[in-house]
């Protein structure tokens, strides 16, 4: 009986090797070079590509599901944008709920011990579940679906929320199981100090400041001043030294008292600059009872994240603003990354472990040749699970004017390019101009203003 399970796995495992992929499609192929099939079709203005549509019903579904939403949004389709994330979502409650009925996320899948985490579903991390929410926020925005857009806030608010109150328990946890297989992630890192380095800035992979923003400015164009004092203030605490955004908590606080400014309208731009870099394999020496193995791992090189860039949007009146980072979406996913690291090495190790007992089953049952074929197959499996949302940008920013009533010719203008635009601003109301910019240029949309309460 174990003859014939070693035959088939060493059959399974050969015709994996050959065939470059039987699980999922990251499993062999890096999920890097999938994206740039999807990413090159924004850039030259075509639809998204097929393999979103296919990919969405496979077992990384939700992450095939934020890229179309994410792409289907920047291509103008809102229904098709609506629709995935809400998929999505649906893939979020079922995650969450198997979390809660799993003893232990660490080792999940005997398919993830033998290959590589690519053989994991993916799970997507909480700064792309905060992302999903907020751009679906902006979908509805761009309906005028006032109570489908706050929703959405709410809920990204919500993400935050949890993810900060189960951050330090998860950590622990993982460092915990690894201290039980007598691991000691200090002891690596040197080899994780170019992921730190791409985290920059960013303390938690939760925090987004460029989404409380966001909530802030709706609240306040409907008068819901206490909420947009929270998250203004929430922004204000992740850059302390954000002069406009301290403007922006004086501003709301005199409201309070009944002080709002007369005769003027806010024009805030919300600007996403460029993609969020790739994650990078790297070699890892990770010591197991039969010797040091090398295997590979992901991370993040501080390299590959552009310098930010800011926009500057000038009024006819003279008046103008210049966007401040608020959200280093490469910071967010590389402290993610960071975060993870224990509990990865503790599936690296057990892996490593697996397939040093495979290889010398295959040696013992079957000689040379059954050695020789596991040896193969370790050295094409051995891939690091470099998945992640790709077509998010690498850095959020925002800016604001106060402009009295009326009709406004905007100029917006960054090193890439700019745009001229007409805007209506409203008494005490909010008009948001989206930007996104592509490599070929500026994507660029005028939000339905804001105004009233809700």
């Amino acid at each position: 009986m174990i003859w014939l399970f070693t035959r088939t796995t060493l059959l399974c495992l050969l015709g994996a090797a050959l065939l470059s992929g039987c699980a999922t499609r990251s499993l062999f192929q890096p999920y890097p070079d999938q994206a740039r099939e999807w990413k090159s079709g924004l850039a030259a203005g075509a639809a998204p590509s097929s393999v979103l549509n296919k990919g969405a019903d496979g077992a990384d579904g939700v992450l095939y599901l934020q890229e179309l939403g994410r792409v289907t949004q920047l291509d103008g389709d809102t229904d098709a944008s609506l629709t995935a994330f809400r998929r999505a979502f649906d893939h979020y409650r079922e995650t969450d709920e198997a979390a809660r009925l799993r003893a232990s996320g660490l080792v999940s899948t005997a398919g993830a011990v033998m290959v590589n985490d690519n053989a994991r579903p993916y799970v997507a991390p909480d700064y792309e579940r905060i992302y999903a929410h907020a751009y679906q926020a902006l979908n509805y925005w761009r309906e005028n679906d006032v109570t489908g857009a706050a929703v959405e806030l709410r809920a990204a608010a919500e993400e935050q929320r949890v993810a900060a109150n189960r951050r330090e328990r998860e950590i622990a946890e993982a460092e915990r199981e690894a201290d039980q297989q007598g691991i000691d992630p200090g002891q690596f890192d040197g080899y994780f100090a170019g992921l730190n380095a791409a985290a920059g800035e960013v303390k938690a992979s939760f925090q987004n400041a460029w989404t409380f923003y966001l909530s802030a400015l709706f609240w306040e164009a409907h008068g819901e001043y206490n909420d947009a004092l929270v998250d203004y203030k929430k922004a204000l605490e992740i850059h302390p030294e954000a002069d406009w955004i301290k403007e922006d908590v004086a501003r709301v606080s005199r409201a309070l008292d009944g002080q709002y400014p007369r005769d003027r309208g806010l024009v805030a731009v919300l600007y996403e600059q460029g993609y969020v870099p790739a994650r990078r394999e790297v070699s890892l020496p990770i010591p197991t009872p039969h010797g040091i193995f090398a295997v590979a791992f992901p991370t993040y090189s501080a390299a590959d994240k552009p310098p930010p860039r800011p926009l500057t949007m000038r009024a006819e009146t003279g008046q103008q603003a210049t966007t401040g980072v608020l959200t280093d979406v490469g910071g967010l996913a590389a402290r993610h990354l960071r975060e993870q690291v224990p509990g990865m090495l503790v599936r690296q190790t057990l892996r490593a472990t697996s397939k040093y007992n495979l290889q010398k089953k295959a040696n013992d049952d079957f000689g040379p040749l059954g050695a020789f074929l596991t040896q193969l197959f370790n050295l094409v499996s051995e891939r690091a699970d470099l998945r992640g949302w790709l077509s998010l940008p690498a850095y959020g920013q925002a800016a604001r004017l106060m402009l009295p009533p009326g009709e406004h010719r905007l100029q917006l203008s960054t090193p890439g390019g700019g745009a001229s635009l007409t805007v209506p601003v409203v008494e005490r109301g909010l008009t948001v101009i989206h930007v996104v910019a592509l490599p070929d240029g500026l994507v660029t949309r005028v939000l339905p203003v804001q105004e009233g309460s809700l």
